[in-house]
């Protein structure tokens, strides 16, 4: 028994679509992946577009790769905000806020 010509068709246009449907859903959660481990990488102080490039090429090789290297995260200093001045504590030698009239550490009055 022969099945009509518009069924084969129709099945073959739905498996079709179905694969580059699913193509794009990959590559969409590739690309957010990618900004996620740049951002990510850029935060822990490391080359962040070198981690993108790896992980969107390997893909969750690289992303396995990039979860087991990574390191802490560092705060970068900002350079709108100017470092508290300090100074000195004559007594102990450890650094006090510049306008501290007595030493946190050893209880000292230091001068002003």
């Amino acid at each position: 028994m022969l099945q009509p010509v518009g069924q084969e068709r129709w099945w073959a246009i739905s498996w079709v679509t179905g694969i580059c449907l699913s193509l794009i859903v990959w590559f969409i959660i590739n690309v957010l992946l990618c900004v996620w481990i740049y951002r990510d990488a850029e935060s822990r102080g490391m080359n962040g577009a070198l981690w993108l490039i790896i992980v969107f090429i390997s893909g969750i090789i690289g992303l396995i790769v990039y979860l087991i290297v990574r390191g802490e995260k560092t705060r970068r200093p900002s350079p709108y905000t100017a470092p508290s001045p300090v100074r000195k504590c004559p007594y102990c030698g450890r650094e006090i806020d510049v306008s501290a009239n007595f030493c946190p550490y050893c209880g000292n009055k230091v001068s002003t």
